[in-house]
């Protein structure tokens, strides 16, 4: 049968979906990138492990994976127990009397090892998260804990109130009219909300109580805005937190707001080393931890602040 351009076509290709690793380590430079499920499916989130968890990480392992004259470059598992191990090898050269290192791929991993590789690496990245976590947390509570700071989050508070309370006095004078069909009892309502849900620093037993509330406030949108949103006020006002604001209507950011770090967290944090006994881990990923040494010379992290969960 002969050939005939007219009747031709062209097959598309699709490319294939690229089959990436559930976990890589850069050994020498640190940095990780990991599966993480996310709705239903996967994402990829990379970090770099501090320097000591990653020095831990190569003491910790066994002389078959690492050490100092044959030591990881870098390591890639799938999920189907496939990996690639790179190392590099110390060789001294006799003619120039130097040494050097010559990188190589390492094939002698059984699967049994990459898996039990993956989940010390998986631990690593735990503990590192975990005691930068509670260094940054100590570092901001140390901050925020100081009378003069929670003071000035309260004052700022009430300041700002105040504030948002004159700039509609007039909706409560005896001639104030309506713009719009409810108007001067919503403003009602705004100036009632900023009353009843204005705690102040003396209210609080512990400090850490206070600077979670103060992390947490939201503020009213006002009935100005409220209205634009939903001229026909389908939604009661201030009954869903879409008519909430981290900051003031119109106003700018907070001291909260300006601290080097999350607040709210970093009390979290505390509060659950103080009172529940330490931040939650997996017992398999603390006895892996421990195992391998990965906590050693840790200044944050350690068995006292840990509470183990099953998992």
């Amino acid at each position: 049968m002969a050939f005939n351009p007219d009747n031709f076509q062209f097959e598309a290709i699709q490319t294939p979906e690229e089959y990436k690793p559930i976990l890589e380590w850069d050994a020498l430079h640190r940095f990780i990138v990991i599966r993480v499920p996310e709705d239903g499916g996967f994402t990829y989130q990379a970090s770099q492990l501090s320097k000591e968890v990653n020095q831990n990480l190569h003491d910790g392992m066994p002389d078959e994976w690492s050490h100092e004259n044959d030591r990881i470059v870098s390591f890639a598992i799938w999920a189907d127990g496939e990996y690639t191990l790179d190392k590099e090898k110390l060789k001294y050269d006799f003619a120039t009397k130097k040494t050097k290192r010559v990188r190589y791929e390492y094939k002698g991993l059984t699967e049994t090892a990459a898996v039990e590789m993956f989940n010390v690496i998986k631990a690593a990245v735990t503990v590192s998260q975990l005691d930068a976590r509670i260094g940054k947390s100590k570092a901001v509570l140390d901050l925020a804990a100081r009378q003069s700071f929670l003071s000035q989050l309260d004052e700022e508070r009430q300041a700002t109130i105040k504030k948002l309370n004159d700039a509609c006095n007039w909706t409560q004078l005896a001639d104030a009219t309506d713009s719009f069909t409810g108007e001067i009892a919503l403003w009602t309502t705004y100036r009632a909300w900023l009353r009843d849900n204005n705690r102040q620093v003396g209210d609080f037993d512990d400090p850490l109580d206070f600077l979670t509330y103060e992390e947490e406030y939201r503020w009213p949108i006002d009935p100005i805005e409220y209205h634009r949103n939903d001229p026909e006020h389908a939604t009661e006002y201030l009954s869903v937190p879409e008519h909430f604001n981290r900051t003031p209507y119109r106003g700018g950011g907070t001291t909260v707001a300006a601290l080097d770090g999350n607040l709210e967290k970093a009390a979290k944090i505390e509060k659950q080393i103080a009172r529940e006994g330490g931040v939650p881990v997996s017992t398999l990923i603390w006895r892996t931890a421990e195992q391998y040494n990965l906590t050693r010379n840790l200044e944050n992290l350690n068995i006292d602040n840990v509470r183990l969960t099953e998992g």
